[in-house]
């Protein structure tokens, strides 16, 4: 029998723009998870739209007993839970309970930091390289980002403010 000190909140790492897909998956597994949502007016060059968007790209927490984390690492499009020095990282109740109580709120709010990962195809948003794609090779520092840019077969080294990049989404 799992009692209630048992269950802890734990960060889930998804895939880039999965984490409404994972949550579905977690709702089919009978597993108690939290997307945080807000309410935005994305504009296309044809209509504007207000849409459901993640509070924190590519995370969704789950409440679960420690020893159930291989039924959610093995959910469809998680890549890993947060851990520090090998271990899970619990996350306290009132840190979950915060996020949905901010929510709730009227109040405008947005996410100042996110972590940009080796790999990732980004686009630069801002600035005298508006629109440059590429792939991230490396993260020096908290300003500079070595990108690779495929058409040229070249590696180009910015300095660029973290905000001013987006990652591209597979759809794109």
């Amino acid at each position: 029998m799992i009692k209630p000190t048992d269950m802890h909140w734990y960060a889930v790492y998804t895939h880039s723009r999965a984490e409404k897909k994972v949550a579905r998956e977690l709702t089919k597994q009978r597993i108690e998870h939290y997307l945080p949502l807000i309410k935005t007016l994305k504009q296309w060059t044809d209509r504007k739209k207000k849409v459901e968007e993640p509070l924190i790209r590519s995370y969704i927490f789950v409440r679960i007993p420690e020893h159930d984390y291989l039924d959610v690492l093995h959910t469809p499009g998680v890549m890993t839970l947060i851990r520090f020095s090998g271990k899970l990282v619990a996350i306290p109740d009132w840190q979950i309970d915060n996020l949905r109580i901010l929510l709730g709120t009227s109040l405008p709010i947005t996410v100042e930091n996110r972590e940009l990962i080796t790999g990732e195809e980004v686009r630069i948003t801002r600035g005298t390289l508006e629109g440059l794609r590429g792939i991230i090779q490396k993260i020096k520092g908290e300003h500079k980002l070595v990108i690779s840019i495929h058409a040229l077969h070249y590696h180009l080294t910015v300095d660029i403010d973290p905000r001013f990049v987006e990652i591209v989404t597979s759809d794109e």
